[in-house]
């Protein structure tokens, strides 16, 4: 059934599930009860063991090191986010020749240019949404190098390097997880540019993604190597 806003009934179920089904993964993954489950806790640990390092090393520079090539990382998701915003707000200009290639398409449903400029605002949207993680990331990323930099030294009694390198864990994870989410958005994002198609395939589209996500989430091979029993 067609509505007065060119989109169908259908249309607006596959957009409130896309965004249900992406709401719901991050609150699974960072904040409910199955979160310890997930291979971001499971890199908790070595976070924690990594700052235990920091702190009782005598200015080695392998920390700074490894630091700096992680904010390399979200530096190159966030520039290639701005680029991407870029492109996809260039294309609200050719909006009259992508309807007529879709046109042309099977099973294609976006038959106007009002379709086209929402469907596009939508993952312009996203791109958005994972820019200001990136950028966020790497600015806290920023942070916890200065505070790398200011680590007590190993002199210092154990009650206190071990305050220091649990608040340092944390932090870290914080910077990652925004880094994660971010890049979660980009797998929703190429859900999302299966709606110029149909509702149908968005909807596919955006289920496939919730599973592959959980699956890398709880499932993946190097969390079960993370789990292994050392013996």
């Amino acid at each position: 059934m067609q509505t007065s806003f060119n989109f169908s009934t259908l249309d607006f179920i596959a957009l409130a599930l896309f965004f249900v089904v992406w709401i719901s993964h991050s609150y699974i993954v960072n904040h409910s009860r199955w979160s310890p489950l997930t291979i971001t806790s499971a890199m908790v640990s070595m976070r924690e063991q990594w700052m235990r390092n920091v702190v009782r090393r005598d200015g080695a520079p392998i920390d700074a090191l490894i630091q700096t090539g992680l904010q390399q990382g979200v530096l190159f998701f966030g520039s290639t986010s701005v680029l991407l915003i870029g492109g996809l707000v260039a294309g609200f200009g050719a909006a009259d020749t992508a309807v007529a290639i879709l046109q042309e398409l099977p099973l294609s449903t976006t038959h106007s240019r009002f379709q086209w400029e929402v469907k596009l605002l939508l993952v312009v949207f996203i791109f958005v949404f994972a820019f200001f993680k990136f950028a966020w990331s790497y600015r806290l990323y920023n942070y916890i190098l200065i505070m790398i930099g200011a680590a007590p030294n190993g002199d210092e009694d154990e009650h206190t390097l071990d305050l220091y390198s649990r608040k340092l864990s944390l932090l870290h994870a914080l910077a990652a997880r925004h880094f994660t989410t971010g890049l979660n958005a980009y797998f929703f994002a190429l859900a999302a540019f299966t709606w110029f198609l149909n509702a149908w395939l968005f909807m596919a589209a955006t289920l496939w993604v919730a599973l592959v996500l959980y699956r890398r989430a709880f499932r993946s091979g190097f969390l079960k190597i993370l789990k292994m029993n050392e013996h």
